[in-house]
């Protein structure tokens, strides 16, 4: 009798403590772009909270403050751009890469305006092109001008503020800008019909990367796994809920819900990865930031020790294909 009673009374004791238990708190921090659109959609959805975890979003001006305010420690997780990676000086043994959230090949674009005598690539030619100086842009005019036979000392490259560039095509101070999303979208109203696309989708894979401690890897393994899991329940709602993802998306990120849907249906792949392809964008960049005088250093990192497997290949193999 006496050990019936014992045994109840911790049974109500341990049920007792499982029902004020509060999940883990874990914030992410994400810029303005839509490629960081998947834990918007889990903290919306509730996604976090059914995987055991207080999943929220830390909103930023852009991908590169956003790395920089997980650097500083007020948020447990990262969801950046690899230029941003590449391009700030951290110590990456403290820090692991986990998982790509999303990708685009055809986000970057450079827009020219035919009336400053651009109606093919071979015009731009000693032509001013504006752009946002060490960012993903920068990198995809380079490579772009490059692969068309025009030397950089052939045009003139200006560098500008994101808000900049629309007003700079528009009152002629540059002849064409290379960026994405809303500078684009906001120079082709100001431009009416006076402008031309170009577009290389084979340049570069950008990439939405999810960064954590590596003290979390080893002291909070079901924390990482519950993140992984909302955010891949995130992507396929993403897929199967479009309409209703590309709201919940634009609200988070302040952008018409016109521009977003564009984004979101024909620029964007959200799945969680850890692709071949990743790895070969992180150390061309890489090479492309020393080379151009972006980084202090002379010597690349070595992305492959900065990349841990484990967490996603846990919940699922088939999404880790980089060769190690």
């Amino acid at each position: 009798m006496k050990k019936s009673y014992i045994i109840a009374l911790l049974s109500i004791i341990l049920l007792a403590g499982t029902a004020h238990a509060d999940p883990a708190k874990f914030t992410f921090s994400a810029g303005a772009g839509a490629m960081s659109g998947a834990v918007n959609v889990a903290e919306k959805k509730g996604f976090f909270e059914q995987e055991g975890i207080r999943g929220s979003v830390d909103a930023y001006n852009n991908g590169q403050v956003s790395f920089e305010e997980y650097l500083a420690g007020k948020d447990d997780a990262a969801t950046t751009g690899t230029i941003n990676v590449i391009l700030t000086d951290f110590d990456i043994t403290k820090h692991r890469l986990i998982a790509n959230l999303a990708y685009t090949d055809n986000q970057t674009k450079l827009l020219a305006k035919k009336s400053a005598g651009i109606t093919k690539i071979a015009d731009l030619k000693g032509k001013r092109i504006g752009t946002v100086r060490a960012t993903t842009a920068h990198f995809y005019l380079c490579r772009f001008l490059v692969l068309n036979g025009i030397p950089d000392a052939q045009v003139n490259i200006v560098y500008l503020t994101k808000k900049e560039l629309p007003d700079a095509i528009a009152k002629g101070e540059v002849d064409a800008i290379c960026q994405h999303g809303m500078p684009i979208e906001n120079a082709k109203k100001k431009l009416g019909d006076d402008w031309v696309i170009f577009q290389d989708n084979t340049i570069i894979r950008k990439c939405c990367l999810l960064i954590v401690p590596a003290d979390t890897i080893r002291h909070s393994p079901k924390t990482i796994d519950g993140a992984l899991k909302a955010i891949i329940r995130a992507n396929g709602f993403i897929r199967t809920n479009t309409q209703e993802s590309v709201e919940i998306i634009a609200k988070a990120k302040k952008y018409p819900v016109e521009v977003m849907d564009q984004s979101v249906r024909e620029e964007m792949d959200f799945n969680v990865t850890l692709e071949q392809s990743l790895l070969l964008t992180l150390e061309t960049i890489e090479q492309w930031a020393i080379d151009n005088n972006l980084v202090s250093r002379t010597k690349p990192r070595n992305y492959l020790d900065f990349i841990d497997y484990k967490p996603l290949e846990r919940l699922d193999e088939s999404k880790v294909t980089i060769i190690r």
